[in-house]
């Protein structure tokens, strides 16, 4: 009865999860989406089974071996990859046979009555920015100050009466013509900076907190909670720890029993498997939530401290088999 991992072929968090499931003697399978329809190939049939619920029943066949849909116990999903389609068909072939892929490949798989980490539908609700401030608020978490506006008076308002960052609601990448994509981070705002442009989308506007550290935390819906403090000289990195990868210290850092319990809290609201969390510490010692990547990177913080994040993420898929 084995555990799906989906994810793009050789992705490294991926390969810890399994070397996990591996030292619990857990079978798994492997399914990435880019091998359809060139590599893999799909029969899936509905069937009762014999408790008399519908199901469906049938086999993947990929370079890895057939997958066994009826059996699959537990889905550890890393965000899919585009399906490579043949270049002998024409683009309108091309875009029907993606959308049918999604939804065929994508619609079994989501269908499956077994625990995700996390569900792509439950993943994708959790994307929402302005949803995931209301749920920490809700689960106890400390929240910055927020405000979503698309007036400019409102945000020189918000910016003028505390130090404020204003935050990409959804795409973190940019690109003007003939220039690379480069990343939007969080970025202080003065009052007097801000112009009519606020009117034309909705600007997430935050209390700018005054952070010792920075903590990204990885909770499980198993129970686990496994944290990261990553601190810095650096003035960019401290405001952004994106801005200088090369400038970041990490150690693991215990977790407060608040925090543990709004974070597993948060995971139950919005029907998550794992999430992980980026905090702001003050010098007061308050975690204020800054927002919750239900499929964020994770990996590199094992890496650097040892933190055993993938071993949290194997317990949870098979927690139900032993």
């Amino acid at each position: 009865m084995p555990v799906l991992l989906c994810a793009e072929d050789g992705d490294g968090q991926a390969l810890a999860v399994a070397a996990e499931l591996d030292a619990r003697d857990q079978p798994h399978v492997w399914f990435d989406t880019a091998w359809f329809p060139q590599r893999a190939e799909l029969c899936a049939t509905l069937r009762p089974d014999q408790d008399g619920a519908a199901g469906w029943g049938g086999t993947l066949a990929t370079p890895r071996g057939v997958l066994d849909l009826a059996r699959i116990t537990a889905v550890y999903y890393q965000q899919s990859q585009p399906f490579r389609l043949p270049a002998t068909l024409s683009r309108p072939e091309q875009r029907f046979a993606t959308t049918e892929a999604r939804f065929g490949i994508g619609g079994l798989l989501m269908s499956l009555p077994v625990r995700w980490i996390s569900h792509p539908g439950r993943a994708a609700d959790a994307e929402y920015k302005p949803l995931q401030l209301a749920v920490a608020a809700r689960c106890g978490l400390p929240v910055p100050d927020t405000l979503i506006t698309s007036s400019p008076a409102a945000a020189k308002e918000f910016a003028a009466t505390r130090p404020a960052v204003y935050k990409a609601l959804m795409h973190k990448l940019v690109a003007e013509a003939g220039e690379h994509a480069r990343l939007i981070y969080t970025t202080p705002v003065a009052a007097a900076a801000l112009d009519d442009r606020v009117r034309w989308a909705p600007h997430l506007f935050q209390h700018n907190i005054d952070k010792v550290r920075d903590v990204r935390l990885t909770a499980t819906a198993g129970g686990h909670t496994l944290a990261v403090a990553i601190t810095t000289d650096d003035p960019d990195a401290r405001q952004d720890f994106r801005a200088r990868y090369d400038a970041l210290s990490y150690h693991p850092e215990s977790v407060p029993s608040r925090v543990r319990d709004g974070c597993l809290s948060y995971l139950h609201a919005l029907h998550l498997g794992m999430g992980v969390f980026d905090f702001a510490v003050d010098a007061d010692g308050v975690w204020w939530f800054l927002e919750c990547g239900p499929a964020a990177r994770w990996g590199w913080l094992q890496d650097q401290t040892g933190a055993p994040i993938a071993g949290a993420i194997a317990e949870t898929l098979t927690m139900d088999l032993r």
